[in-house]
């Protein structure tokens, strides 16, 4: 190569970076000065549909620059993306203006409408797929046609210049809470999880947990667990979480004599678990909060004991599969020292503490508690490793937090383009009505089985949060109305939204970790649905024992948790009991089976205030510990 071509080269690698640096920099930056309230405090008047708009024209144009329709971003895609931020931006410009005259609907304002609508239609499909795309088109023709759909389905007669027009502007649609969220909650949390993985919290935390169990029975798996639930945690992102620890955990699994579609299975129910997790729940955690308008702080508190139960169940199934194939874990030789790995990076531990502080003591908003996390763990960083972060490694961090960033901005954004049309048609109160009908009809259960059809089929292809907010939208208050209480209903449908990720024909989650475990998709699907099994119990066991979202007293509380814990283990058990090549085992399966229905249904069929609960329980610990004693004379 001649030397011009290599400063050519040069040059042109130094102009993309400086590219992909001003195209997610400048939002991500503008994001952290909202956030922090920057506008207000040098006395700039800027509305959040200012802002928001800004975030989606960037956000819009960097999908069709980094999700370009060939091999390398054509001028086509640049076009595009050219145009796909100036009608954002203008409306960005003439929000406030605009937004008083709405009903002003002028040629001009009506042709920016379409373009924007229809390129943000285009930028979710191209960042996030067909499922969701699809949808959204779906429901821009019911807007605009609903009127002549029959029965239940009818919607209000709107011309589709209103329509657009609505959907461009108004703060109930695609520049509502829902793109809110993304802009403020979500982008903090994504700056601490990237800050977490630049920094090397991350790996501490995933070091401890391997040092901790990585020699017990099952260990490479149950460590799989751990890492993959925090990761995904920050992340919020099953599939992408899958790809990026399944690379290390899913061989490591196979090594230690897991079957290649049980290792694939593991890491798909443990990445798919993290979005359950405190405190991030793949960010959907912030938009129930901004649905329901609950603190942050209850969303997270309420979440605690289901997802602690869904990972008991995880760690019991591998535990239980371990001990039935024989396998040990690994050689203790062969892990890090636990008392050098803490006093390697106990300082990582500092900003989890910030976090709580400011978030439960001080009460401060969540992404402005995180910003202040993550500020801590950057001087920590600097105090660890004294020295400043190169160039190479900025830039690196801001294009790994930018993607997902874009992501989910188009997520948010499509998902504000649906819930306008339901605003505008008057679908989501007619669909309420219906179903509020199923109810009255065939009962609270009838209906729960319907809602968790209808979410799991929405959620076959399209992100969680999304689907959480479509069902939350048309399913969920007919739920509450039956009685059951609202952070329930939302739960209900949240946790089947992300139940999808397991669920054949489309189980994307299983899939993805197939692909890396070189495994039968049919057989991976059918161990992740099997290891995943409580995502479909939990949501039914907190319809009827609201107490696991903490409402209620204390004694309930735990009486109901203790409960669920008891037929989660019970309810793994019987899984590899059945999975056995031992005599007796289906018995000994069937028999856990049984018992797990007694107990988990308890609470419904003791009196209240009886003392029988108790003894129910006690028979449930028994019978732990008398199938253990089996599994291990085997």
């Amino acid at each position: 190569m001649s030397e011009q071509a290599e400063i050519s080269e040069k040059s042109e690698s130094s102009g993309k970076k400086l590219f992909n640096l001003f195209i997610f920099g400048l939002p991500i930056l503008c994001g952290i000065c909202w956030i922090m309230g920057v506008p207000l405090q040098l006395g700039i008047a800027i509305l959040s549909g200012n802002y928001l708009a800004f975030l989606i024209a960037f956000a819009l144009g960097a999908s069709f620059v980094f999700w370009p329709y060939g091999a390398k971003p054509s001028l086509f895609d640049y076009g595009l993306a050219i145009m796909a931020a100036g009608v954002w931006l203008l409306c960005a410009y003439n929000y406030q203006e605009w937004l008083l005259n709405q009903h002003d609907r002028t040629p001009f304002k009506i042709i920016m409408a379409v373009l924007a609508i229809g390129l943000l239609t285009e930028g979710v499909r191209k960042t996030t797929g067909n499922g969701m795309a699809g949808v959204i088109v779906l429901s821009l023709l019911y807007g605009v046609f609903g009127h002549n759909a029959p029965g239940i389905f009818e919607g209000a007669q709107n011309d589709y210049d209103a329509l657009f027009t609505y959907l461009y502007i108004d703060s109930s649609a695609v520049l509502g809470f829902i793109i809110m969220v993304a802009g403020t909650l979500i982008l903090g949390f994504l700056v601490m999880g990237q800050v977490m993985q630049a920094s090397g919290a991350t790996n501490f935390f995933s070091d401890v947990a391997m040092a901790a169990i990585g020699h017990r029975r099952g260990g490479p798996a149950k460590v799989s667990v751990v890492g993959s639930s925090l990761m995904g945690m920050v992340s919020g992102a099953t599939v992408a979480n899958i790809m990026s620890t399944g690379m290390v955990s899913i061989p490591l699994m196979k090594r230690n004599g897991f079957k290649a579609s049980m290792a694939a299975g593991i890491e798909a129910v443990a990445s798919n678990g993290s979005q359950l997790a405190p405190p991030v729940m793949g960010a959907t955690a912030f938009i129930i909060a901004e649905y329901l308008e609950l603190p942050y702080t209850t969303i997270v508190a309420a979440a605690i004991i289901p997802a602690i139960v869904y990972y008991l169940f995880l760690f019991c199934q591998i535990d239980f599969y371990a001990r039935d194939k024989g396998l040990e874990g690994l050689k203790k030789s062969d892990l890090p020292n636990l008392a050098n790995v803490l006093k390697a990076g106990w300082l990582f531990i500092i900003p989890l503490g910030v976090l709580v502080f400011y978030l439960f003591v001080l009460s401060y908003n969540p992404a402005k508690s995180a910003l202040y996390a993550s500020l801590s763990l950057l001087m920590l960083a600097l105090l660890k490793y004294r020295k400043l972060p190169t160039w190479d490694m900025i830039y690196k961090s801001i294009v790994q937090l930018g993607k997902p960033f874009v992501m989910l901005v188009m997520i948010c954004g499509g998902a504000g383009i649906i819930i306008g049309v339901i605003n505008m048609s008057g679908l989501g109160f007619s669909l309420a009505l219906a179903l509020s009908d199923v109810g009255a009809l065939y009962g609270l259960f009838v209906m729960l089985i319907l809602t968790a059809i209808i979410s799991i089929i929405l959620g076959m292809g399209m992100p969680t949060s999304a689907v959480y907010i479509i069902v939350a939208m048309l399913l969920a208050p007919s739920i509450a109305d039956m009685g059951v209480p609202l952070i329930a209903a939302h739960f209900f449908v949240f946790y089947f939204g992300l139940a999808s990720f397991l669920t054949p024909p489309v189980a994307i989650a299983s899939y993805a970790a197939a692909s890396l475990a070189k495994a039968d998709l049919t057989e991976t699907s059918i161990a992740g649905l099997k290891l995943g099994l409580s995502a479909f119990i939990i949501p039914f066991y907190f319809i009827y024992n609201p107490e696991i979202l903490l409402i209620g007293t204390w004694q309930e509380i735990a009486i109901a948790a203790t409960m669920l814990a008891i037929a989660g283990v019970l309810l793994a058990r019987a899984i590899t009991f059945y999975g056995s090549d031992a005599d007796s085992s289906n018995l000994h399966g069937t028999i856990d089976i049984v018992v797990c229905l007694l107990v988990g249904t308890a609470t419904i069929w003791t009196p209240e205030g009886s003392l029988l609960i108790y003894a129910v329980m006690a028979f449930g610990f028994s019978m732990i510990i008398f199938g253990n004693r089996f599994l291990r004379s085997k």
